[in-house]
């Protein structure tokens, strides 16, 4: 069955609204796959990888390419030069608007029988979720197209939760689901994995405000920031500890080690009052001022984090990005984790994604005093807390299976070349995919499927494991309901993508099959989340189809 009836045309990065950190990439082509459309790589970008094999489906401005070079307009980044794996098997990343079929040379003489597919999956930290909301502010304020080049489809799934039962305390939940394709050789597979819900009371947090105070934030960004902080003080509790420093052409410590009493603490509400924006932009001054504190401050027991807001009006270089990485990554114990806050329409996407990136921790887009509250209140564990580190994803197919459309963020069939990401407390990292067989004769019900997930816990360090074995039948006969609703998000993200080099007819045609997708998951209208979705894509329909 066909899902959706998407026409497939092109992608550009189009608008205003973003800036990048360096040079764009010419625009990508998009084809129609299993009824979610997709963009050809952008030709220039980032500097493609030299030796990864790891997919990087960021699409992102340019910046950097993870393992692979990112395109500014397709929906995936070109692939690196280095190995690929076997050169008959259809290339990792064929997502990028071509067929991983028969066009690919896929067939099943190119592949051995006795051999499973193993593929190791990756998104980002499941609280990075700016796209969504910038993508929001566009169509509800801008009134002009969504530049493809933001959209960046497992942030979406982020953003507008897919949920599955809790684990155990201790556990992860693993959780595929899967529904025949689009083609009698096609699967759509869906797998969750479920961290348990936030502890109560939390542990104690150490957090280091890194505020931009450079002129280009001068009014609505800097009152963000403002809405930030004081979003935030409304969530601490008495013994967290919190420091501060702005940064312009200058940094400035204005709190350090500061004994929080209980919520809306006077001293960091008074601080949210008497920032103001003026000067240039030393990002590198600011971070090294306030990992000086963060460290100075640290506690084994704690929740340790840097929170950067910003509009990202600055450059990042190779210096800032090490040391916000190495700060970060530390196997013994907790890394001090970069949390960005971007705020103001003439937002650099590209520096705060890289960044956070860098920092292993959340990437989120506040554009209203709601949607500070939103983030840091009712989800402040989601983008302060982690539950499980480095989790890693591991599917084991039947040999005929491979890869052909997915929307995180990396798969390779090599583990090492798979960045782990973190994942916070009651939330859910979410991979949607469409895997092909070389030919729909060889799929076999009885067939066996394994999908695993190792990670690290936070407290002792210590290495785990979930897993669940199944077949092909059991899958095909369980519910789908999660399905459903990751595959609304992944259509609104990817028409996003889409209508913006569409005629006006083709674009009403796009929406209206995204719409019917939404009304599929979600037939009495009653979920909030699909109800925004289904209101953006309506709204957007009356914008770009006239």
């Amino acid at each position: 069955m066909r899902h959706l009836a998407w026409i497939g045309l092109g992608l550009i990065a189009g608008a205003a609204f973003i800036t990048a950190c360096s040079s764009s990439s010419d625009e990508g082509s998009a084809s129609m796959m299993d009824g979610y459309p997709s963009g050809s790589a952008g030709s220039g970008g980032g500097t493609a990888g030299t030796g990864g094999s790891a997919v990087n489906m960021d699409g992102g401005t340019g910046y950097t390419g993870g393992s692979g070079g990112a395109g500014t307009a397709g929906s995936a980044g070109t692939a690196g030069t280095g190995e690929q794996g076997d050169e008959n098997r259809p290339p990792e990343g064929v997502d990028a608007g071509e067929d991983a079929g028969e066009d690919a040379g896929f067939s099943c003489s190119d592949l051995d029988p006795a051999t499973p597919e193993v593929l190791y999956l990756s998104t980002d930290d499941s609280n990075s979720m700016a796209s969504p909301t910038i993508a929001r502010r566009i169509i509800n304020t801008q009134g002009g197209m969504v530049p493809g080049s933001i959209i960046r489809t497992y942030e979406f799934l982020n953003y507008y939760n897919v949920r599955y039962a809790p684990p155990e305390p201790g556990a992860l939940n693993i959780v595929p689901q899967m529904t025949p394709g689009a083609a009698d050789t096609d699967m759509e597979l869906q797998i969750g994995v479920q961290a348990e819900d936030p502890a109560t009371p939390r542990r104690p947090m150490t957090l280091t405000f890194v505020l931009d105070t450079s002129g280009s934030m001068g009014g609505s960004p800097i009152q963000l920031e403002a809405d930030t902080v004081r979003a935030v003080a409304a969530s601490l509790r008495a013994g967290d500890i919190v420091s501060a420093v702005t940064w312009s052409t200058s940094n400035a410590v204005i709190l350090s080690g500061h004994q929080v009493v209980g919520p809306n603490d006077p001293a960091i509400l008074n601080l949210a009052g008497t920032i103001s924006a003026n000067g240039g932009t030393d990002l590198h001054g600011g971070l090294v001022a306030g990992y000086q504190l963060a460290e100075q401050h640290y506690g084994d027991n704690r929740i340790n984090r840097m929170m950067l807001i910003s509009d990202g009006g600055a450059n990042v270089g190779i210096t800032d990005e090490n040391l916000i990485g190495e700060k970060a990554d530390d196997e013994n114990k907790e890394g001090i984790y970069l949390v960005g806050v971007g705020v103001g329409d003439g937002l650099n996407d590209t520096l705060m994604n890289t960044v956070t990136d860098a920092g292993n921790g959340a990437y989120v887009y506040v554009d209203s005093a709601d949607e500070a509250t939103k983030m840091f209140g009712g989800r402040f564990a989601e983008t302060m807390d982690v539950a499980a580190r480095a989790v890693q994803v591991k599917v084991t197919l039947p040999w005929y299976f491979q890869m052909y459309k997915f929307h995180g963020e990396q798969y390779s069939g090599d583990p090492k070349k798979v960045k782990p990401q973190h994942l916070a407390p009651g939330d859910s990292m979410v991979f949607h995919q469409i895997v092909r067989a070389c030919d729909a004769s060889e799929i076999n019900g009885d067939d066996p499927m394994e999908f695993a997930a190792t990670w690290t816990d936070p407290f002792d360090y210590t290495e785990k494991t979930t897993s669940v074995a199944t077949t092909i039948d059991a899958l095909l006969a369980g519910q789908i309901e999660a399905l459903k609703r990751g595959r609304a998000i992944v259509a609104y993200a990817e028409t996003l993508k889409l209508v913006s080099t569409q005629t006006v007819a083709e674009r009403a045609v796009t929406i209206d099959a995204a719409l019917s997708v939404v009304a599929e998951a979600d037939p009495s209208g009653t979920d909030p989340e699909l109800s925004e979705i289904k209101d953006l894509l309506t709204k957007y329909k009356q914008m770009v189809a006239q």
